[in-house]
């Protein structure tokens, strides 16, 4: 009876062990997203915005060519490029020689899908009402 019990026992003790010591599954890692900005007002600025879900949140890179000499604002904005809501939700880093990156803590893709933003860069902070150049986010079908 005795070594049973503890046949019993080691045999738990080896599972609760090998349970112990398999790593949990790392979570399931999406693919970037990515839109294409179109210009706006005659500006000839064109880009992409690739978005992907970083260990913080959402990572935003921002590519545009024939921009100005100076950095330009960008943000993303509830609505669409045709009507976008004018107060930024979340503001990004200025597009510095064409180029941005800027992390969203706490949000993700996902989130973002549930309602239509656009992502917009402006002609520079003091021509902040002229748009040059703006790309739709919206959900996979």
């Amino acid at each position: 009876m005795l070594k049973l019990i503890t046949t019993a026992a080691f045999s738990a003790a080896l599972v609760l062990a090998a349970t112990a010591q398999s790593p949990a599954p790392a979570p399931a890692r999406k693919m970037p997203t990515q839109l294409h900005l179109v210009a706006q007002n005659a500006s000839g600025e064109t880009g992409t915005a690739t978005l992907y879900d970083g260990a913080r949140g959402l990572i935003v890179k921002l590519r545009t060519a024939n921009g100005g000499e100076v950095d330009q604002p960008a943000h993303i904005h509830k609505g669409t490029c045709e009507k976008l809501d004018p107060k930024p939700a979340y503001p990004l880093k200025a597009v510095h020689d064409g180029q941005s990156e800027t992390t969203v803590e706490g949000v993700t893709i996902a989130q973002l899908q549930k309602a239509p933003y656009a992502i917009n860069v402006h002609k520079s902070a003091k021509e902040a009402a002229v748009y040059v150049s703006c790309g739709n986010l919206v959900a996979p079908k």
